[in-house]
């Protein structure tokens, strides 16, 4: 069906620019719901351009924004860390005050980095906690909002950022077919977390994948499975995520460290360590240009928000790493002398209602992005046309070499990012697209970027 929608726009659309007219047609788009930039990758004035300086909505392209200037603030090989420490010393086997876990903020932590910790705790011959394990997030005082996405508390994509960001708040389900039912594997295993399992085995292929048969519910402390794993579908996987960040890290600190052989007798809260505590274990995360490679190839709203107050955090000036984070950004554009006329910045990663940027100011971050000291790594960090990441399934079998952002909210779709030309030019590329039925609109987007990339040259479209 896809495909079929596609042909007609994408003919239509070289048939026109074969004719060499300087005005460019929209294809299936009204004038008013669309904005498009494109300029010579290194520099120079746009080429193609319509509605460049109207403020628009651009979903999850600008993680662009966030991205980019993060890498030339912090530098690639920055890394976040996490602490586990003590006020007290070790007693034999006993830790008699209360153990802090301290959060960094790193958007990439996970079960196995707490397992680490855990691991090295128990290396240095503790195995009882006398008191409470105190979760300290005073990295983050502040997070912020994504307003109108309360009814989509439910989903990943919503997960709130947290100083103690743990394994993105998620549940995993492994599904596995036995010959008396399915079988659940949970990762990570969560202390208190049981599963309502109301899956069936059947027969046949895995035809569109496990969410077209299966689905995963968090209700409270029950994971319900519903529907059939056909025999196709075996080791597939689902996702949720599950409570709120202190209780997920409570859960999960308790499981982890009673796996590795410890007992505790306290609780897990929140708090602030001491500065007169001890540091008994370390983790870092990997290094920012990998961590970017997984937000923008993947589109991960909650690790851009941990980025976006990161740099909050590392240059601060009120002490409100929200309201920092947004300040160290617009400093970094201005000292870059990058015009964003009409930004508006909520939580630097897309999810949002309020947040805005031209089309125009984006190709110019692009322009700052292929002319940065670290463009290798900001680049690399793209979705690959018909390859990897939101892009692995667009563009398939077209003549299209791209590396693009891109962007979907209700009533929002996007692409930016770096393109190469059939005549073999670089070039930047900004579409977006805000309307009502932008759901509707993926196909004839797709088409016109193709357009664009097959026959470049200097046009602007007719009103």
């Amino acid at each position: 069906m896809l495909t079929m929608m596609f042909r007609p726009i994408f003919a239509s659309l070289c048939l026109l620019m074969a004719s060499h007219a300087h005005a460019l047609n929209l294809g299936g788009f009204r004038p008013d719901e669309v904005a498009i930039w494109m300029a010579p990758q290194d520099g120079g004035p746009a080429i193609v351009q319509h509605r460049t300086d109207v403020p628009m909505n651009p979903a999850s392209t600008m993680k662009l924004l966030t991205t980019l200037s993060a890498l030339e603030i912090l530098a690639p090989d920055y890394r976040w860390r996490t602490d586990l420490l003590a006020d007290a010393r070790p007693r034999g086997d006993t830790l008699d005050g209360a153990l802090y876990w301290r959060g960094g903020g790193d958007p990439h932590f996970d079960r196995n980095d707490l397992a680490a910790l855990v691991r090295d705790l128990r290396g240095r011959g503790i195995r009882h906690l006398a008191g409470d394990v105190i979760l300290d997030k005073q990295r983050f005082a502040r997070t912020g909002s994504a307003d109108d996405f309360a009814s989509d508390s439910d989903k990943a994509f919503a997960v709130p950022p947290d100083a103690l960001l743990a394994h993105l708040k998620v549940v995993w389900a492994t599904l596995f077919a036995q010959p008396d039912g399915v079988r659940v594997a949970l990762d990570p295993p969560l202390d208190g977390l049981s599963v309502d399992n109301r899956l069936t085995a059947t027969a046949g292929p895995c035809d569109g994948g496990i969410k077209r048969y299966a689905s995963l519910s968090a209700q409270g402390n029950t994971l319900r499975l519903d529907g059939t794993l056909p025999a196709g579908c075996d080791g597939s996987k689902l996702f949720v995520p599950v409570w709120e960040h202190d209780a997920y890290q409570a859960a999960l600190f308790t499981a982890l460290w009673r796996e590795a052989g410890g007992s505790f007798a306290g609780t897990v809260r929140r708090g602030v360590t001491p500065a007169s505590a001890q540091l008994l274990a370390s983790v870092s995360s990997p290094t920012l240009a990998e961590v970017i490679r997984d937000i923008n190839k993947y589109s991960n709203n909650t690790m851009a928000r941990q980025l976006f107050l990161t740099l909050g955090a590392e240059q601060p000036v009120d002490g409100d790493v929200l309201r920092d984070g947004e300040t160290a950004v617009r400093r970094w554009a201005a000292q870059r002398k990058l015009a964003l006329p009409g930004l508006q910045l909520e939580n630097g990663s897309g999810l949002s209602r309020r947040e805005r940027i031209s089309a125009a100011g984006l190709g110019a971050l692009l322009q700052a992005g292929a002319n940065s000291p670290y463009a290798p790594e900001f680049m690399a960090s793209l979705p690959i046309a018909a390859r990897d990441g939101t892009l692995r399934r667009r563009f398939v079998g077209q003549p299209v070499e791209a590396r693009l952002k891109t962007g979907s909210l209700n009533d929002v779709r996007a692409l930016a990012g770096y393109v190469k030309a059939l005549n073999g030019q670089r070039y930047a590329l900004v579409v977006l697209v805000n309307s009502p039925r932008a759901s509707e609109l993926t196909p004839a987007l797709d088409a016109l970027v193709a357009g664009l990339i097959s026959q470049p040259g200097k046009r602007e479209a007719s009103e």
